[in-house]
């Protein structure tokens, strides 16, 4: 570690490994900091690599940054299907490369052919493919049974005109429901095409909003809850000095790592 060097993204500082050692965060500006790649080989293979050990805490016993420096320094570890990252940033650094990918292949454009829109989104719900998010296929392949109605989702999610909420609430229940999408694939295509402005909202963050006592008071309306949900995850993005798609992953490793107890 003592030769790698971590920068800032925030104040373009760089750092030593040495000073990494002793806090991930930077004296500056109090931003995470990130190793400082060069071009090189891929940094996930299919490995056993090591699974995260369950904690148990009272929600009392709670603490976020604590936990958020353990995250940062994993290594070595299954995210997802057999896949294993060296590390947490070069994680978070192939979820957005995947992002940036799908994000070009679903612009309204692009969506003009049947047969390319039915193999992206097909591939869009793998995680060998999406690096973030396991299991979208067990449901999300139904959508492709009506691909011009998959096509109006994907563009309607895309329209930055109409408020957040009534793309979510027309997406889940309205005229745009496609038959196999629920919220968790929902928001993360809002997440995929808006990385920095809409968060993910699926059973895992529910589950750890709930462990952290962060949990907004939630409606019958879907789109106020999106909201809602998602104001959560930015406050927290806030706090932690870090970006949406962090938290996502942060939210996957303490719903893993946390068991509540009275």
């Amino acid at each position: 570690m003592s030769g790698s060097e971590y920068e800032c993204r925030s104040c373009q500082q760089i750092f030593s490994g040495e000073a990494y050692s002793k806090s991930v965060f930077c004296p500056n500006c109090g931003m995470h900091l990130w190793p400082k790649y060069v071009k090189g080989p891929r940094s996930h293979t299919r490995r056993k690599g090591t699974e995260i050990e369950t904690l148990q805490l009272t929600r009392d016993q709670i603490n976020m940054d604590t936990l958020f420096e353990e995250f940062l320094r994993l290594k070595d570890f299954n995210c997802g299907e057999g896949i294993v990252f060296d590390d947490v940033p070069s994680w978070i650094m192939d979820r957005k490369k995947a992002y940036a990918n799908f994000r070009e292949k679903f612009t309204r454009d692009k969506l003009v052919d049947w047969e390319n829109l039915h193999d992206d989104f097909h591939d869009f719900l793998y995680f060998k493919y999406n690096y973030s998010w396991t299991t979208l296929y067990r449901s999300g392949l139904k959508a492709l049974s009506d691909l011009k109605r998959l096509w109006k989702l994907l563009t309607s999610l895309q329209d930055e005109s109409v408020d957040i909420r009534i793309r979510v609430q027309e997406g889940l229940v309205g005229k745009y429901r496609c038959q196999g999408i629920g919220q968790n694939i929902l928001t993360a295509l809002l997440h995929t095409f808006y990385t920095e402005k809409y968060g993910v909202w699926n059973s895992r963050t529910t589950d750890t909003l709930s462990i952290v006592r962060r949990t907004p008071k939630l409606t019958s309306n879907l789109g106020d809850n999106y909201q809602r949900i998602n104001n959560e995850l930015l406050q927290l993005a806030k706090e932690l000095k870090t970006d949406l798609t962090t938290i996502d992953s942060f939210m996957w490793f303490i719903s893993k790592r946390i068991q509540i107890v009275q």
